[in-house]
């Protein structure tokens, strides 16, 4: 993929499935990743080494914590030398009806989804506007993990929809501010992926799983590795006009199958 050998990538809950999945993908275009999540440093540093002997590292990286992530984004920074690009990925879903839906969970999913990514970006972007540019190109992207239901509801997902509809706006302000500084914000919205949270769900709750499987019109759902390569695409060159929008990756979910 055009314009990615050599760049920095610094990805929150980069340990998870689809993190990983970015990771490897960018690391085979030639860039350099760092990898932040909740895991023990050693544990993290285990899994980067997995990924790659040298061009993967590990930062623990907590972002309910604004410390945290600052301190995270630091490191990262010297490691790489400069961060390129700055994925938001870490999560969080609680499913509950409405009417059960708690204020803990409401302020947890929240506080993970929306204002983590809003600290993940914010930091990343106040040392991006740093970074040499030549001319009119980019000096950095942002890109959050969405979710199809951004702009669709799904049956007791209030907190989460709600997170993630918060994060497609915060990224569209960040994009339309940020523009002319050179740094491009976009969305990669998986609809049904099997891995991380939606995985272990699907797996145990076989109502959920039922609708899953009645929902998605491609009959299957989406694997890490092909949320991945949009998340690459949106980084690279080929990407390089590109900024405020979403890419949806649902198998046709929005499409409202009907049988």
């Amino acid at each position: 993929m055009k314009g990615i050998t050599g760049k920095g990538v610094f990805i929150s809950g980069g340990c998870g499935d689809i993190g990983r999945a970015v990771a490897t993908r960018f690391l085979a275009a030639g860039a350099r990743v760092v990898l932040g999540d909740l895991l023990p440093v050693k544990a993290g540093q285990a899994v980067a080494k997995k990924l790659s002997a040298d061009a993967a590292h590990y930062v623990r990286c907590d972002v309910t914590s604004a410390a945290s992530v600052a301190r995270a984004v630091r490191q990262a920074a010297v490691w790489l030398g400069r961060i390129d690009v700055a994925i938001s990925n870490a999560g969080t879903v609680t499913n509950q009806p409405f009417l059960e839906l708690t204020e803990e969970a409401w302020h947890r999913t929240l506080e993970v989804n929306l204002t983590g990514s809003f600290r993940v970006a914010q930091q990343a972007a106040r040392l991006m506007v740093k970074n040499p540019r030549r001319g009119k190109e980019r000096r950095g992207v942002i890109l959050f993990t969405g979710s199809w239901v951004q702009e669709m509801p799904w049956p007791h997902g209030g907190s989460y929809c709600a997170s993630k509809g918060g994060q497609l706006m915060l990224m569209k302000i960040i994009a339309q501010e940020l523009a002319p500084h050179g740094i491009t914000a976009n969305i990669v919205a998986p609809g049904m992926v099997y891995a991380g949270l939606t995985k272990a769900i699907y797996d145990r709750d076989r109502r959920f799983a039922k609708l899953v499987d009645k929902t998605v019109p491609l009959l299957r759902m989406c694997s890490a590795e092909e949320v991945a390569g949009s998340f690459l695409h949106l980084a690279s060159e080929d990407a390089a006009y590109i900024t405020g929008t979403s890419v949806i990756i649902d198998g046709g979910a929005m499409l409202v199958r009907r049988e």
